[in-house]
C-alpha cells in the first residue's frame, strides 16, 4: 500500500471539510464554502490562503494566472472545491494540472454539490518525470486543403494541451498556442477583433481572438465544456469576412483535445 501524504493533516482538513458540509448542506455558492473552511481551518489551527495567485508558464513564457481555491500549509495541500452532482474524471485531470503549476505536495478535489460529501486526493507524481510528446501525422482526404499545414497545426495544438493539460482559461491556452506556433516555425497572425459589414457599411467591430496561421487555415482556440455547431457557423462567418477557407475548432477543456475542421467549399 503506498504511503499517505501527510496523513494527519490530511485528516485534520477532512474533517474541517466534513464539519462545514453538514452545517451548510449542499448546492450552495462556492464562495460560501471556500469561506467557511478558511474559518474551520483557522479554528484548528491549520494556515490556509483562499484564491492564491500562481503564474502559468509555457516554455519558460508566462500565459497566465491561476487561483488555487484554498492553499494549505504553504504547498503540503493544494484544496479544489467543486459545486456539482458527482467528482469527474476532468475534475481530477485539471488538478494534476494544477499539481504541476504549483507544485503542491497534494490536490484534495472536495464536492458540495451531491447528497453526500465526497472528496478524492491526488498526489502530486510529477516531480522528476518528464514525459515526452509523441505525435503521429494525421491522414486526410485526397481533396483535402493544405494536409502538411494541417498536420502541423493538428501537432502544435496537442503538443499546448500534452504540456499544460486541461483546467485553464480561454486566454492561457491562446498564448501558449502563439509561443508553439512561433516554436515550430509557424507564421501567424492574432487577430483581436474583426470588422463587422452589410451592405458595403461598417456597423462595427466583434472580439475575434482568432490565429490565422501562414494566411491558410483560420483557428479559434478556446476551453468550454461543450463545443456545438454554432461555434463552427460563427467561425465560418469569419472566415468568409477573411477570405479564409479553411478553419479549426480547439477545444482545451476536456481530458483530450478536441478538433474540428470547418470548411468553404
Amino acid at each position: 500500500m503506498p504511503q499517505l501524504i501527510h496523513p494527519e493533516l490530511s485528516y485534520a482538513v477532512r474533517g474541517a471539510m466534513i464539519d462545514v458540509y453538514n452545517a451548510l448542506g449542499p448546492m450552495l455558492r462556492e464562495e460560501f464554502y471556500e469561506n467557511a473552511i478558511a474559518i474551520a481551518l483557522a479554528k484548528r489551527g491549520i494556515r490556509c490562503q483562499t484564491q492564491k495567485e500562481f503564474i502559468v508558464c509555457y516554455e519558460g513564457a508566462q500565459v497566465g494566472q491561476y487561483y488555487v481555491d484554498v492553499w494549505i500549509e504553504d504547498g503540503k495541500i493544494l484544496f479544489e472545491l467543486k459545486v456539482c452532482p458527482a467528482i469527474e474524471t476532468i475534475h481530477q485531470a485539471q488538478a494534476i494540472s494544477y499539481l504541476k503549476v504549483t507544485n503542491a505536495d497534494l490536490a484534495i478535489v472536495a464536492n458540495f454539490g451531491s447528497a453526500s460529501f465526497e472528496d478524492q486526493r491526488l498526489p502530486n507524481r510529477l516531480r522528476d518525470k518528464r514525459p515526452e510528446f509523441n505525435w503521429q501525422a494525421a491522414s486526410f482526404a485526397s481533396d483535402w486543403l493544405y494536409p502538411k499545414l494541417t498536420d502541423a497545426l493538428l501537432c502544435v495544438c496537442h503538443r499546448v494541451h500534452f504540456v499544460l493539460g486541461s483546467g485553464f482559461l480561454h486566454q492561457v491556452y491562446r498564448r501558449a498556442m502563439r509561443i508553439e506556433l512561433a516554436r515550430s516555425g509557424l507564421a501567424y497572425e492574432y487577430i483581436k477583433q474583426i470588422s463587422i459589414e452589410y451592405e458595403n457599411e461598417l456597423l462595427g467591430y466583434q472580439d475575434a481572438r482568432l490565429i490565422l496561421v501562414e494566411n491558410k487555415i483560420l483557428l479559434a482556440t478556446f476551453a468550454l465544456r461543450e463545443m456545438d455547431e454554432s461555434l463552427a457557423q460563427l467561425l465560418k462567418a469569419r472566415m468568409r469576412r477573411l477570405g479564409i477557407k479553411l478553419g479549426m475548432l480547439a477545444n482545451f477543456h476536456g481530458t483530450r483535445l478536441v478538433t474540428m475542421p470547418v470548411r468553404i467549399e
